[in-house]
């Protein structure tokens, strides 16, 4: 019984680290080009408590963006809310209401993450192939007889790429003004294994931790 059991904690453990292995080298296959900006009235200014919310209209991307968002800010010891806990769709929320729902639940740092353009394109490769078969006939009388064949065939390998723009705004609650502006184009191959688009949001969330940390607006436990 013991033996069993250790043998599916085994069985577990590794299907957990090739799950693992997978993300991490999907995640290092997205290319992606960051940029940001600070507003000279928040140098340095720093956030604790994070509201994450998505503009998309489509609910499933919406909770998609947040969930990864608010995730990998969570797994870089930052306090972070997916934005439809505190602004359900099921609502109308007026500009001046973001605000006010902020302050009330003690949020610092307002982050409105938007996909500003998607486009996904093919590229056919076309890749020759040749099979060669060799035999020998058999002569009663004589020398045996080689005989070769080829056959040439075409095949084509197809890639699938996705490539998209984002933005993220970090807005000072406090003032209701933007302090922190970011940018970033990515481009990745999604008919790859373990390469979707929660991958790209999850480089690009890591990204803008990373330029956010660089521009002095959070500081990650060490």
């Amino acid at each position: 019984m013991k033996t069993n059991i250790l043998s599916k904690l085994s069985n577990n453990y590794k299907n957990l680290m090739l799950i693992v292995t997978l993300s991490i080298v999907a995640t290092s296959c997205v290319s992606i080009e960051t940029t940001s900006y600070t507003d000279p009235d928040f140098i340095n200014k720093k956030y604790s408590k994070f509201c994450v919310y998505s503009v998309e209209q489509n609910l499933n991307r919406r909770a998609l963006v947040e969930r990864v968002f608010a995730g990998e800010f969570k797994d870089a010891g930052l306090y972070a809310v997916e934005g439809s806990m505190i602004f359900p769709p099921t609502r109308t929320w007026d500009e001046a209401d973001f605000q006010a729902q902020l302050l009330k639940n003690g949020f610092d740092g307002f982050i409105k993450v938007e996909i500003v353009d998607e486009n996904v394109n093919e590229r056919v490769t076309p890749q020759v192939h040749t099979n060669t078969e060799t035999r020998t006939i058999k002569k009663k009388n004589g020398k045996d007889a080689t005989i070769t064949e080829s056959n040439t065939y075409v095949t084509n390998d197809v890639d699938v790429f996705m490539n998209n723009q984002f933005q993220a705004d970090l807005i000072d609650v406090a003032t209701n003004k933007v302090a922190w502006k970011g940018y970033s184009s990515t481009s990745a191959q999604v008919n790859m294994l373990g390469m979707d688009i929660e991958t790209i949001i999850e480089r690009f969330a890591e990204d803008v931790i990373e330029e956010m940390e660089m521009k002095g607006h959070i500081q990650l436990p060490k």
